[in-house]
């Protein structure tokens, strides 16, 4: 399995992990079975590592630009975590359990939203999928939705487009940014971890 380094920084395993599962959840929620996602593996590992380096090269853009983040920014990304790991107990719970104090938390998830801040100039100029893109989707790829309407899939296949739209504005920006920088690849033992974090840290 392929790692990188990035500008003299190792991406860590942890960053593509929290890639790679992100990718999985993206695709069990188009429909892709498990079976599926486990066939294409390995090109969804390569996949990861990619949007890793992405990710390290946004961070690093980001904190360059010194992007202004609010205390209250922050706070609803907090709420965010809070909701998605079921209460304020398990929050607290969790940071014990990884042994990072909420301050520290913060910090990452300041870095985050100064990353969604920039990804959100870079994709200013995409628009929203059309009616007719949506139809034209559904109309060539319907045996991918048996039993179903356009009506079923519509926010479905929207979401789909717009995801793809959306991540060919951010390749070009992050090939821009590739272009400035230094990458390196180096092989590693196969090696595929077993424990899945839901909030990883890059």
């Amino acid at each position: 399995m392929k790692t990188a380094i990035v500008n003299g920084v190792p991406i860590s395993p942890e960053a593509v992990q929290f890639e790679l599962e992100r990718l999985a959840r993206f695709y069990t929620e188009h429909g892709f079975s498990a079976g599926e996602i486990k066939k294409s593996l390995h090109e969804l590992q390569e996949k990861a590592l990619e949007q890793a380096i992405g990710a390290k090269l946004l961070l690093d853009r980001a904190s360059q630009l010194e992007l202004p983040v609010t205390a209250k920014d922050v706070d609803a990304e907090v709420a965010k975590v809070v909701r998605e790991i079921g209460g304020e107990e398990n929050y607290k719970k969790a940071l014990a359990a990884q042994g990072v104090s909420e301050e520290s938390f913060r910090r990452e998830l300041e870095k985050g939203v100064r990353v969604n801040m920039l990804v959100a100039q870079a994709c200013s100029h995409v628009d929203e999928p059309t009616e007719k893109e949506v139809e034209d989707f559904f109309s060539a790829h319907r045996e991918d939705y048996p039993g179903r309407t356009i009506v079923d899939v519509h926010d479905q296949v929207k979401d789909l487009l717009r995801h793809e739209s959306r991540g060919r504005a951010m390749a070009e920006f992050v090939a821009d940014l590739r272009a400035a920088a230094t990458v390196e690849y180096r092989e590693t033992e196969a090696h595929c971890p077993s424990c899945a974090h839901e909030h990883g840290h890059r």
